[in-house]
């Protein structure tokens, strides 16, 4: 009995060990992440600035314009489409993307809102994902024409953006107040490197 206190006493002390270890890494990103210093992590697949050697390159911090976009058009049920991702829906493959942010949001009607917005890699790459947009927006015009005259009128209204590398679909009720803010964002990432 007293062999089966001690184990449990060890246990437990591991137990708070670990936790506090746990919680000591947290607070270490989340004091890392409030200073103005560059951040040291690696590029991810969801959208996330393209880094190289822990600085960033002065990419469009798409992701933050993502939920930006969210928050401000009041969307409350959105499904993240992540880079590997977007080759199923859009045919756009992972080796044209530096980064992405994207996302649907269901809206009650028959077509969820869907917006994308992606930093090709090169100008051939950014010219090739606009094309593959575009041609996304004529099958939901095309798809929308015997059933649903709303979508139809608003895949047509809605243009693909090209800026450089970047390059946005913004099918939603918000396609102007999107397009602004997209164009706003990488026209500040163009002020800052010049």
């Amino acid at each position: 009995m007293k062999r089966f206190a001690s184990l449990t006493a060890l246990l437990l002390t591991l137990v708070l060990v670990l936790s506090l270890a746990a919680c000591g890494d947290k607070n270490t990103a989340d004091d890392n992440q409030t200073t103005d210093q560059p951040s040291t992590t690696q590029p991810a697949d969801n959208g996330d600035a393209a880094q190289t050697n822990g600085t960033t390159t002065g990419s469009v911090d798409l992701a933050a314009l993502r939920d930006q976009l969210i928050a401000d058009c009041g969307y409350t049920d959105t499904l993240p489409v992540e880079t590997a991702g977007l080759e199923s829906t859009y045919g756009i493959t992972a080796d044209q993307v530096t980064s992405s942010a994207s996302f649907n949001a269901t809206v009650g009607t028959a077509f969820p809102d869907e917006i994308v917005m992606v930093e090709a890699t090169d100008a051939a790459a950014a010219q090739d994902v606009a094309s593959k947009l575009t041609n996304r927006l004529s099958a939901i015009a095309d798809q929308a024409a015997s059933y649903d005259p709303d979508s139809e009128a608003l895949a047509k209204k809605c243009e693909v953006v090209t800026s450089g590398n970047y390059v946005g679909m913004f099918f939603s009720s918000h396609y102007d107040e999107m397009v602004s803010a997209f164009q706003n964002a990488v026209d500040r990432k163009s002020t800052r490197l010049n």
